[in-house]
């Protein structure tokens, strides 16, 4: 099936057509948010990109400070990534926030026109910045990896840490067929099945070859699997810190496949990996359910690398 035609596809099946974007960038250039109770620091926020936005605290450190990076699950809204980047915010850094559109996860044309739009977006505010890469589900890890892929995207410059929430897994069609149940209702993963045209459309992507081809280069660049994509002595992204936060309960990613990729990571860098596991949280609400600690967690994780 022709890549155009995928596309549509996805988007009547998901009915994400183009999100709307409540804030024109011209009108969001530096609206500042006061004290909220997700953070309490005193910072700007600034549209750079159709979804992604800037967050930094006011006062000394004007882009100095560690940078995190977060980067959505697959269908997540601005608002809700947003809360993980003011962790970040908390525990000193400034942060950008990255809900890619669902088409640009697993349609390789969407994705690079939109990592195109975010390399462009950002590559002033990541200029000799250390950066802490926080990626959600296999929506931000497939999306990470499209990203890492550019010549030009100085946002991985300086990685000095990576952060996987409930990340990554093997993609199978009912994984991304229930994931996409899950955008469409605006609920949680379930074991539930998908409807059969999603089953069908999900099975349908992952038996094209350019979308196999892309999702096999992704995983190499991640050190997921052996090859060529990444040289094997790149320090950005390989050889630092890793923490893995994941839930036993997780319907739509296995435990056991995220320890496997942590295993592979620890063995292939050489360098700490941290694994914080949780008991009953669904997939990627941990930072809901348990937001105290989840929070703690990510303090931590900034302070054992910049402290």
């Amino acid at each position: 099936m022709h890549h155009l035609t995928l596309l549509r596809a996805m988007l009547r099946a998901l009915r994400v057509v183009a999100r709307p974007h409540a804030v024109s960038v011209s009108r969001a250039r530096g609206l500042t948010r006061r004290a909220s109770s997700a953070s309490s620091a005193t910072t700007t926020t600034t549209v750079l990109a159709p979804y992604v936005e800037l967050i930094e605290r006011i006062g000394n450190g004007h882009r100095t400070r560690p940078l995190a990076v977060c980067i959505g699950w697959f269908g997540a809204e601005v608002r809700y990534v947003r809360k993980y980047a003011e962790m970040y915010v908390d525990a000193s850094c400034d942060a950008l926030v990255i809900a890619p559109p669902s088409a640009a996860t697993l349609v390789p044309s969407v994705a690079d026109a939109y990592a195109g739009a975010v390399a462009r977006a950002t590559r002033d505010v990541a200029e000799k910045r250390d950066v802490i890469l926080h990626v959600s589900s296999n929506g931000g890890f497939i999306f990470g990896g499209t990203m890492m892929l550019r010549e030009n995207m100085t946002l991985f410059d300086r990685v000095r840490g990576v952060v996987f929430d409930c990340a990554p897994g093997d993609l199978r069609p009912d994984i991304i067929a229930r994931a996409m149940t899950a955008v469409v209702r605006g609920a949680s993963a379930t074991n539930a099945p998908a409807p059969r045209v999603l089953d069908a459309l999900a099975a349908t992507l992952l038996e094209t070859k350019y979308i196999q081809d892309r999702l096999r280069i992704i995983d190499e660049a991640w050190g997921k699997v052996d090859g060529a994509s990444m040289p094997a002595d790149d320090a950005s992204l390989m050889n630092c810190p890793t923490m893995f936060i994941y839930s036993e309960a997780d319907v739509l990613i296995s435990p056991r496949e995220i320890e496997s990729f942590a295993r592979t990571r620890e063995k292939k860098t050489g360098r700490e990996v941290k694994m914080r596991k949780f008991d009953t949280a669904a997939h990627c609400e941990i930072g809901r359910d348990h937001y105290v600690e989840y929070k703690a967690h990510v303090r931590d994780f900034v302070s054992s690398i910049f402290d």
